[in-house]
């Protein structure tokens, strides 16, 4: 998506502009914070330079695999890379789109093998990535990592036929379900502090 070089084109440009709202001097100062954070002559980051901006995060908490599950969120069109245009289109959504704009690509982070639902599978993998970051009190309400993802997908599959969609996993964020919400809030938290991060001066 967009180009690899380590310039911004004004097609590029006048695209971000467009979908972000944002003004070409902040896409520009964008753009050289971003540089900074992979390959600068690429201009864009690699699954292993990503996991270790969050490694650098979250020093304690750390996991390579909730870090690659974070990763899906920005890269997508799933090359194995973000490239800057994908990461400042997630930075908007993140911070000036709509509750549903941030949910869409939340469920991509669910959705590991991207087929438009979540399995019980997939849903004990996120669960598990992220199950060391619920406080003790709270792990002794929701269970195991196997129960709480049993739980969150009765919660949240409400036609009953074993997977969650894009759409059952906003409504039940939007109906404040405490144990989607719970998830869903870890992992956004986790996907802003990736982005503010790479962005750091």
């Amino acid at each position: 998506m967009g180009s690899s070089s380590s310039s911004l084109s004004s097609t590029d440009l006048a695209f971000l502009t467009s979908n972000t709202g944002m003004k070409e001097e902040e896409v520009k100062t964008y753009f050289q914070k971003f540089k900074k954070s992979g390959d600068p002559r690429k201009a864009r980051i690699s699954k292993p330079e990503f996991c270790q901006i969050m490694s650098e995060c979250y020093p304690r908490t750390y996991k390579p695999e909730l870090a690659e599950d974070i990763f899906r969120i920005y890269d997508r069109d799933n090359n194995g890379t973000v490239e800057f245009q994908e990461f400042l289109v997630i930075i908007y959504v993140m911070s000036d789109g709509t509750k549903e704009e941030k949910l869409k690509h939340i469920f991509r982070i669910f959705d590991s093998d991207g087929d438009g639902s979540i399995t019980l599978v997939e849903m004990t993998s996120i669960v598990s990535h992220l199950y060391h970051l619920i406080p003790e009190k709270e792990r002794e309400e929701v269970g195991s990592p196997e129960k709480f993802s049993e739980r969150i997908m009765k919660e949240m599959d409400k036609n009953k036929d074993g997977n969650i969609s894009e759409e059952e996993l906003m409504s039940a964020f939007l109906r404040q379900e405490q144990l989607s919400t719970l998830l869903v809030n870890k992992v956004m938290q986790r996907a802003v502090t990736a982005q503010v991060n790479i962005l750091k001066d």
